[in-house]
């Protein structure tokens, strides 16, 4: 069984990748959705990740 899956196995050191940032970047989503319980639509759940994931300042009201 090993044999079948052995270049999926030895991948991460071949490449030298991780899913590490996938993983800290989805807790840093489901921070967001904690967060987000007021927002009234997915839509501004959406807007809120990106700003979160793109280190953007949050517009400030007139």
């Amino acid at each position: 069984m090993m044999e079948n899956h052995l270049e999926g196995i030895l991948a991460p050191w071949q490449s030298r990748t991780t899913n590490a940032f996938l993983e800290s970047l989805n807790s840093v989503f489901s921070a967001v959705k904690r967060k987000a319980r007021g927002f009234r639509s997915v839509k501004h759940l959406i807007i809120m990740r990106y700003f979160t994931a793109g280190k953007l300042p949050l517009p400030v009201a007139p």
